[in-house]
């Protein structure tokens, strides 16, 4: 009798464990969503954004991503560097509620729409928070993998929920968050 009680209690912490995982992640996050139009691409390059498209739903909708937003540091603290002023849990909600500054509205969605031009140089793409498009540098999007093209997709999205970085290069640059969360996005991508 003693022995079934003990299997019976490890099961049940075991689902516990499992159930309060799970749990953790957000509803939000479960459901979130993606909305890309794509202008003058090939059917290659659709493809791919395609591809990332759906990586990206998958990294965000995991305990994993959450994890990692929610751990992130900076300077030995738990931040991001051009955070807003926002903590990571706050970044954390911003992400899911998908609010781009030229909507101006809470969709739970990444609605991005993509432009792609040719110029030979080291910037893989751009956008403003004003715009409605991200433009994607064709030098990189035809040799990136999905898990590249989901990481810059991400970073210029970040840019559309107001967060921004130094233009140019310098070690802090990588904690902000386009950066640190494109990099979060390209790291998770490789696992679907």
């Amino acid at each position: 009798m003693i022995k079934r009680m003990k299997i019976f209690t490890l099961a049940t912490i075991s689902i516990v464990i499992a159930e309060k995982s799970f749990a953790a992640v957000p509803n939000m996050a479960l459901t979130f969503d993606t909305d890309v139009a794509t202008y003058s691409m090939t059917s290659t390059q659709e493809a791919k954004i395609q591809k990332a498209e759906d990586k990206i739903r998958k990294v965000i909708g995991s305990e994993t991503f959450r994890s990692r937003i929610l751990n992130h540091t900076y300077g030995g603290i738990k931040k991001f560097n051009n955070n807003n002023g926002l903590s990571n849990s706050q970044i954390y909600t911003k992400v899911l509620e998908a609010m781009e500054s030229y909507l101006k509205a809470k969709n739970n969605s990444m609605d991005l729409n993509v432009k792609v031009y040719y110029q030979n140089s080291s910037t893989v793409g751009y956008t403003t928070t004003t715009s409605r498009y991200i433009n994607m540098n064709t030098k990189f999007l035809n040799t990136y993998t999905s898990n590249q093209v989901a990481r810059n997709m991400t970073h210029e999205w970040l840019h559309k929920l107001g967060f921004s970085h130094a233009l140019n290069y310098s070690t802090s640059r990588n904690y902000s968050v386009p950066y640190a969360i494109g990099s979060i996005m390209e790291s998770l991508a490789a696992k679907y």
